[in-house]
């Protein structure tokens, strides 16, 4: 079994074990018996946030110890030696934890002050935050370091190194607004020309606008889950029961999206490459650059057009290669699927660091691998 096949089915099992747990918390409506209480001690919810996450964390701390050190050991990736390891998935478990907790405490308490919208525009506003503050957080999270860099400097970007090789960088921050962000590695190791390539295709995910329809539609899906859970007969989002199984609801949510929107991100990746083919761009450099990059990752140039369907939001090397081929122009809207994992943070997503990309990859959550 390849790297990326062990990984495909540890992002499954992952998945599939949270959807399942919050499928039966759901329908049962389990928080109510675990969190009675309505009305209590000012820390009492504080306490039940904490108490939630820390039950979160301690469900995906297998299958973190498994994608972030055991896989890529076994398969001859990079292989941190086990404290090193630890100390990053703690670093950031604690930071996604502290950052949840709050923006608990933030829809509940506006949930209390000005009822069902006063939630949903909590929601809104933590994610315009949660983008804002994108690459800040990613540095607390991931522990990744700036490095200085005349090639990055140049193209005006931002280079930052990480101890992952799969980290790719891309964009960070509000439509308008973001910074373009390169791995220090790729200066380092990639050839110039493949280089080259990148930056214009990534020149191409704003010109073209799939970025910005991959944010708007990562943070519109998730407004959306929140306020079709929050809006429930049973549910009251001024309770942290009703949060709770708010929350829940949304881990459902999340995973109908892991099925829906790749089907609209691969096209923002195809929209990019033919973009790049129209500045300059040969299908021969186009080719080195989409090599170099995937053996930094997961190193799987193809795969069958079924699992491509339903798992992966970025097209293999042999299926971006045949698109530009076809006459047909895609319109995309680049990484929503990925992007509204880390938007997800704001609605408690139970499934932001499930996925077989970033299972135990700290340095991925908050600025998922990209093409």
């Amino acid at each position: 079994m390849s790297y990326a096949q062990a990984r495909l089915r540890l992002g499954i099992a992952a998945v599939g074990t949270i959807v399942v747990l919050s499928a039966v918390l759901f329908v049962y409506q389990l928080p109510s018996t675990i969190f009675p209480f309505y009305g209590g001690p000012w820390y009492a919810d504080w306490a039940a946030l904490i108490v939630f996450y820390l039950g979160y964390a301690l469900v995906s701390m297998p299958f973190d110890l498994a994608g972030g050190y055991w896989l890529p050991c076994r398969h001859n990736r990079i292989c941190l030696p086990l404290p090193v390891f630890l100390w990053k998935w703690v670093r950031g478990v604690a930071v996604q934890g502290c950052f949840m907790t709050l923006a608990g405490l933030a829809i509940l308490e506006s949930a209390k002050l000005a009822g069902y919208w006063g939630a949903v525009a909590a929601v809104a506003i933590i994610q315009f935050l949660l983008l804002l503050f994108q690459t800040r957080i990613a540095l607390l999270v991931g522990g990744l370091a700036p490095s200085s860099s005349a090639d990055a400097q140049k193209s005006g970007a931002l280079a930052l190194d990480s101890l992952d090789p799969g980290f790719s960088g891309g964009f960070a921050g509000l439509p308008g607004l973001e910074r373009l962000i390169l791995p220090g590695h790729w200066l380092r190791a990639l050839s110039p020309e493949a280089l080259d390539v990148e930056l214009k295709r990534r020149a191409g995910l704003l010109a073209t606008g799939t970025r910005l329809r991959g944010v708007l539609l990562a943070s519109a899906w998730n407004l959306a889950g929140f306020m079709l859970c929050g809006a429930l007969p049973w549910v009251d989002l001024a309770t942290i029961f009703g949060l709770l199984e708010a929350v829940l609801g949304c881990a459902l949510w999340s995973f109908l999206g892991l099925l829906i929107l790749p089907s609209l991100s691969r096209p923002g990746v195809l929209e990019a490459d033919r973009w790049a083919i129209d500045h300059g761009a040969t299908h021969s450099s186009l080719l080195l650059a989409m090599t170099e990059i995937d053996r930094f990752q997961e190193d799987e140039p193809s795969r069958s057009r079924w699992i491509e369907r339903i798992f992966h939001p970025i097209p293999s090397i042999e299926n971006r290669l045949k698109a530009l081929e076809s006459p047909r122009r895609p319109t995309g809207a680049w990484q929503a699927a990925r992007m509204a994992l880390y938007l997800s943070w704001a609605n408690f997503g139970l499934l932001s660091r499930a996925v077989h990309c970033n299972s135990g990859r700290p340095d991925l959550w908050v600025i998922p691998p990209g093409d």
